[in-house]
């Protein structure tokens, strides 16, 4: 008699602690699956994509080699400045720069014409056939300088400031930051200054 209560009440035991772990089991499959989670996680989804897609498209990088300057509003005895662009190069053995009687140059160790950062750096003689113009005639506050490239770009700058730099202000060169074009040309009775003409980037015209 109580060998069989005993397992009577082993059995019973022993259904209530299965019964017990099924509601458990339950209860756990309950909370991971849950309709409002799913819900819950599909907005979050949503959102991601929502914000992915509103993200603003990356900017068409547009640059291209200097090939030609043109300054519409630098006119001097009924001349502007209309000039093809040499690449210029710096001889570390002589100091000197590529120089030319007759063109401008662009100087190769900084950046290409384009649209998002950097400076274009051109430069040449104060004479009558490539700068001498700008001697003469400084350009108006917000006045252009357009750049031709040689794939075909036009890059338009709007004219900022002068200014004058000693010969050996290579600073000038380790510029960092959105767009601009630089000309450099000489003044001074004996051209021993350097100005400097900065024109922030405007727009590409084609």
């Amino acid at each position: 008699m109580n060998r069989e209560y005993s397992i009577i009440h082993k059995s019973k035991f022993y259904s209530q602690i299965f019964v017990l772990y099924f509601v458990s089991i339950a209860a756990l499959l309950n909370i991971l699956y849950h309709p409002q989670n799913v819900k819950l996680i599909s907005a979050k989804t949503n959102l991601s994509n929502t914000i992915s897609q509103s993200k603003p498209d990356k900017i068409n990088v547009l640059s291209g080699l200097p090939i030609r300057i043109v300054i519409p509003n630098s006119s001097y005895n009924g001349k502007v400045v209309d000039l093809p662009i040499d690449k210029g190069y710096y001889n570390s053995e002589t100091g000197d720069w590529t120089l030319s009687g007759y063109r401008a140059q662009f100087a190769v160790d900084t950046t290409p014409a384009n649209n998002l950062s950097g400076e274009t750096y051109i430069y040449g003689h104060n004479n009558d056939f490539v700068f001498g113009a700008l001697r003469h005639n400084t350009p108006e506050i917000g006045s252009d300088a357009l750049i031709y490239t040689a794939n075909g770009h036009i890059f338009s700058y709007s004219f900022v400031k002068a200014t004058d730099i000693a010969p050996d202000f290579t600073s000038v060169l380790e510029y960092s930051g959105p767009s601009i074009l630089v000309i450099q040309t000489c003044t001074g009775s004996f051209n021993q200054v350097r100005t400097l003409y900065y024109y922030n980037f405007l727009k590409v015209i084609q």
